[in-house]
């Protein structure tokens, strides 16, 4: 399934610290808890998938200090694809060294948090092909407030389109275009790790407390 513009502005949470002493080079191999949600909290019409693991590995120099990171990050995705909504959860390690996060998916904030993960899901053929990301059609739609890892979060809406690749009732394929959708951004750190869920349904098909319950219900 193709997605076009699911992503949002959310702030990214505060580093954990990383032993080192100022000035010598490091070599970080970090590795996130997956998050997942139990089949037994699906909402109805719902499938999942297992966690599936992709490694970013970067360099950068955080205040004269040469840093080599490998960061793996899980991803698990749900979809309900009569309705054509999804869930992705994604949980990624976050630590720091000279109080700059070193995981490249967690230095950048907002909309271009949420663009390097799903391009990074894509990458990796993980929930799909194909995706193509846009940032230039979202609007504010509101947030709501839900308990995620025993953490009272907010949850933000947005409202944006998304084209697709569809098989019909006879099994043939085709595509849809600019099919407006609502959009549900939160994150929440839990230990050594950032938790990011990503929900998506069209607006004509109201799958927000389905989307909000299943968020409530990850397990990390």
């Amino acid at each position: 399934m193709n997605r076009r513009g699911l992503l949002a502005a959310l702030a990214a949470s505060t580093s954990v610290a990383v032993a080192g002493c100022a000035g010598q080079d490091q070599n970080l191999d970090l590795n996130a808890e997956p998050a997942r949600i139990p089949e037994s909290a699906y909402a109805d019409g719902f499938t999942g998938q297992e966690p599936e693991s992709f490694s970013i590995d970067r360099e950068f120099n955080a205040t004269g200090v040469n840093v080599e990171v490998s960061a793996t990050t899980w991803v698990a995705q749900y979809t309900n694809d009569e309705i054509g909504s999804a869930l992705f959860v994604a949980s990624t390690p976050n630590e720091s060294v000279a109080g700059q996060s070193v995981n490249p998916l967690v230095r950048v904030e907002g909309a271009e948090l949420i663009r390097r993960l799903l391009d990074q899901i894509d990458q990796q053929g993980i929930g799909g092909n194909g995706t193509e990301i846009q940032t230039d059609d979202i609007e504010e739609a509101g947030e709501e407030t839900q308990t995620i890892l025993g953490e009272e979060t907010t949850v933000s809406i947005l409202e944006t389109t998304v084209s697709a690749d569809v098989n019909d009732a006879s099994n043939q394929s085709g595509s849809v275009e600019d099919v407006p959708v609502l959009v549900y951004i939160a994150t929440v750190q839990d230990g050594d790790d950032v938790i990011v869920t990503v929900g998506v349904h069209p607006q004509e098909i109201d799958q927000s407390e389905q989307l909000l319950s299943m968020m409530g219900s990850i397990e990390h």
